[in-house]
């Protein structure tokens, strides 16, 4: 495969906005499908599981590749809805490029602004297409300026809209001056013609202004327009690409994708101006000892790849794979470079949605799936023995919602736990424990849909019903203040008493977990379990009140072992260590809850009633927008539980929201009374 003819890129936006349906487009016009799939009627084939086409949402992150101009377009089709925002988060990790899909009426939603936070954070650059330009209301202006005020890009557009609403025909091409028009039974033809006369001065300013904004990110483009006051199209091509590499500019595309209007220009774009992996050159990993390395996109280089998705399959699981260097083959044999374990490749696959093509090797920058690893996980970097490197680690958000989980028979309880088990390994987001006061199974995941539709899989998948409790929130402690604690264990030994003490000193940071730092007291640890602790940290450590520590770096400061020489048990080590925690947080914690970022659209009739319930809620107002009648608010999460119910009852079934997790915050003392009462904690 031809390096500079790929093009890695998602298709991402908030729920609803168009985004499978213009990857179903995507696929019919490059020739894979021969219909069109539709999201409302179940047919779309990147909705490919049974719970997507019940629902009509995209749930995981589906793959595909298809061909257009002699390019290859390795596509993945994202979810929308922000309780499985993780496949997004890992989608855009191995991605060169995103296209944001925004819809014309309501323009930058709640998980648009939470996906671009993600492509900064991966550096991925961007082209937008302004979706639904037929809808009733449909504003190009509005939801553009949206893209300046709500995500801070600076917006260049290449097209102009003609019409809107029921009379939105077709666009104009600003770099080659013409109007482009849809026809055929499913749009496949486009024409281009001149511009109307009475578009004609709008698109004219439109260009020169285009123009501009591409001159002020390159000299030599500088000095060409002021010369000659425009720019070649050649010129603008050159430019684009240079500035959407550099996530200077973000070109903006119009279409009605439902409509068949807008979508091979899209494919035109993401050729000509979105990065291939040479483009997109080296990726910085390390070696074992820690030395940072550079991994080319070359396939007679080291090898290494990253699993960014595993999916549970009935006959094992399948591991997609980002490959950054080096030649994938097919029996061969790898190293997960973070535990040393040996895997053995089985077959290379190209995925197509759920249909598959067997490879015999696959190169740079190419997305696959593997069949036959058996150790691997979401994260982990592959690469062969002896030539490990790890690249960069994926971070993903903490679940903030749990709920009880046992069996309906009670002879399946084993079962359901096993299943759970491979949930869990697939979902990075999904956590499983056992309560070892009550022995119940606890489920956390990012929110109520998040969950029923692990429970509706459990169900269908593996034939397991299950009956859960009332949904729980996860919460958290914090520290306070820098604190230090020692903790003692005595052990019988065959000599006497075997005594081991360690000392801890911990302060607060600003992070979502508990970290070690390392010291040289720590390497007085037993070797197993320095290793296990900075692989996994403390992440199943609790504070006094009973729930996960976050913010905290560990130090351990002295680790001293009686009679002295003998080497101190792990167990013994253990013991001390969570004792000296212990110690060290004792009254010296405060308890954080989940905060959501809530978005209500509400007619303004029914507005007022809205925000005196939000308040009844906790929740704190950011901003009302009356133009798109919309609020947007911090509340607890605790208190957002069947909200829908109650949205529907104040706006008579007119209202909509979405629910964003915001993070952890402190609790007014008179929530906190009220909680730890709820939980028989005072």
């Amino acid at each position: 495969m031809d390096l500079a003819r790929v093009r890695n890129i998602g298709v991402v936006a908030h729920i609803d906005a168009g985004k499978t349906t213009v990857t179903e487009r995507i696929l019919f016009y490059t020739g894979v499908e021969h219909r069109i799939g539709e999201v409302h009627d179940g047919t779309a084939t990147m909705d490919w599981m049974a719970e997507e086409r019940e629902r009509g949402i995209t749930i995981t992150a589906a793959a595909t590749t298809c061909k257009w101009r002699d390019h290859f377009l390795q596509i993945i089709d994202t979810p929308g809805h922000v309780d499985f925002t993780v496949e997004v988060e890992r989608s855009l990790r191995v991605l060169d490029s995103a296209v944001v899909v925004l819809d014309a009426v309501a323009g930058v939603q709640a998980q648009t602004e939470t996906v671009l936070r993600q492509a900064n954070r991966h550096q991925v650059p961007l082209l937008l297409l302004v979706n639904k330009m037929d809808r009733l209301g449909a504003n190009a202006e509005r939801a553009v300026d949206s893209v300046r005020q709500r995500l801070g890009l600076q917006p260049v557009l290449v097209q102009l809209p003609v019409g809107a609403e029921h009379g939105f025909e077709g666009v104009i091409d600003l770099i080659e001056m013409e109007v482009l028009r849809w026809h055929g039974e499913n749009g496949e033809t486009v024409s281009r013609g001149e511009i109307p006369a009475e578009y004609q001065q709008q698109a004219e300013a439109a260009r020169d202004s285009m123009c501009s904004q591409i001159a002020e990110c390159r000299d030599d483009l500088t000095d060409t327009y002021l010369e000659s006051g425009t720019l070649s199209s050649q010129q603008i091509h050159s430019g684009l690409r240079d500035a959407v590499r550099r996530r200077t500019l973000v070109p903006v595309m119009f279409g009605a994708a439902l409509r068949n209007i807008g979508v091979q220009p899209l494919m035109d774009g993401v050729i000509d101006w979105m990065p291939s992996p040479l483009e997109r050159g080296e990726v910085l990993a390390h070696n074992l000892d820690g030395d940072e390395i550079l991994c080319p996109p070359d396939p007679k280089a080291k090898l290494s790849a990253l699993v960014f998705k595993i999916f549970h399959e009935k006959y094992g699981d399948l591991h997609y794979l980002r490959i950054y260097s080096g030649t994938l083959k097919e029996r061969q044999r790898l190293v997960v470079a973070r535990t040393g374990r040996i895997e053995r490749v089985g077959q290379i696959l190209r995925m197509h949605a759920e249909h598959r093509e067997q490879l015999a090797q696959a190169g740079p920058g190419e997305i696959v799936a593997v069949a036959g690893l058996k150790f691997a996980q979401t994260g982990d970097s592959l690469c062969v023995k002896g030539e490990e490197v790890l690249l960069e680690a994926m971070v993903f958000p903490a679940a903030v919602m749990k709920l009880t989980v046992e069996a309906r028979e009670p002879s399946q309880s084993d079962r359901m736990v096993e299943a759970l088990a491979l949930l869990d390994r697939e979902d990075p987001t999904l956590h499983l424990s056992h309560d070892e006061d009550t022995g119940q199974v606890l489920l956390s995941g990012m929110g109520e849909l998040h969950l029923e539709v692990v429970l509706h899989r459990l169900a269908a998948e593996f034939g397991v019903e299950a009956l859960t409790g009332k949904p729980q929130v996860s919460y958290r402690e914090a520290l306070l203040n820098e604190c230090e604690g020692t903790g003692l264990v005595e052990m019988p030994a065959d000599d006497g008493t075997h005594r081991v003490e360690v000392a801890v000193r911990m302060r607060p940071i600003d992070s979502t977990t508990v970290r070690v730092s390392p010291t040289a007291a720590w390497q007085l640890l037993p070797t197993a379990m320095r290793e296990e602790l900075e692989q996994k940290g403390f992440q199943n450590e609790a504070g006094p009140l009973g729930f996960p520590l976050v913010g905290v770096e560990v130090q351990v400061e002295a680790v001293i072992s009686q009679p002295e020489g003998e080497t101190p048990a792990a167990q013994a080590v253990a013991g001390a260590l969570s004792r000296a925690m212990a110690s060290a947080l004792r009254g010296n914690t405060e308890l954080r809850e989940p905060v959501m970022t809530v978005v209500v659209n509400v007619p303004e009739s029914h507005m007022s009633g809205v925000l005196a319930d939000l308040n009844a809620r906790g929740g704190e107002v950011l901003g009302i927008d009356l133009e798109l009648s919309e609020v947007r608010a911090l509340a607890p999460l605790a208190e957002m539980f069947a909200y829908s119910t109650k949205l529907r009852s104040l706006t008579q079934g007119k209202g909509e929201f979405v629910l964003e997790p915001a993070g952890f915050a402190v609790p007014s003392e008179a929530r906190l009374q009220g909680i730890l009462q709820s939980l028989g904690l005072c």
